[in-house]
């Protein structure tokens, strides 16, 4: 299963439109972790089988949307229970996330999550820690730290297993 993730969009939704038909026809689920979620929502209409989810962002005062958000998913009908698989979407503001995610790992812990996809840095990041699987798609309109305009796919495996990539937008 495919998930397709972007952040920070902040209006600015040509990539943005272009990132969901290149990919609409490959992804089982579109994530939008804050800051315009509703330039995600707006396409909704035009991808109705494609489910897409939105959490609220540090800027998104106006936007009716949780601050965070749990996904869950069995990646094989015959994996059972123990291979439930639990995301955990949060913008990251509140968790000091441009000094690290030490604090946003920890969270993670607490909340029983296998994965968290945040934003907030406008920097893209892929990696584990301490069992904890992190993604930050960077975002598709306006990159900061030198890093290129970009989004995340992550994959998850019938086995549970969860991977991603950042990609150029």
């Amino acid at each position: 299963m495919k998930i397709l993730v972007v952040s920070d969009t902040h209006g600015m939704t040509g990539k943005l439109e272009k990132i969901l038909a290149r990919h609409a026809d490959d992804v089982k689920m579109v994530c939008h972790i804050g800051n315009a979620p509703e330039d995600l929502m707006q396409y909704q209409p035009k991808y109705p089988s494609l489910p897409m989810v939105a959490i609220a962002g540090n800027g998104d005062y106006d936007y009716n949307a949780q601050p965070e958000a749990i996904l869950q998913f069995v990646p094989c009908v015959d994996a059972g229970k123990e291979a439930l698989v639990k995301i955990l979407l949060i913008h990251g503001h509140h968790h000091g996330v441009y000094n690290g995610i030490d604090r946003l790992v920890y969270y993670a812990k607490e909340k029983g999550v296998n994965a968290v996809f945040y934003g907030h840095t406008h920097i893209p990041l892929e990696t584990t820690v301490n069992g904890i699987y992190v993604l930050n798609p960077g975002s598709p309109s306006c990159p900061r730290g030198k890093s290129n305009a970009s989004y995340g796919i992550v994959e998850i495996s019938p086995t549970g297993e969860i991977s991603g990539e950042i990609y150029p937008a």
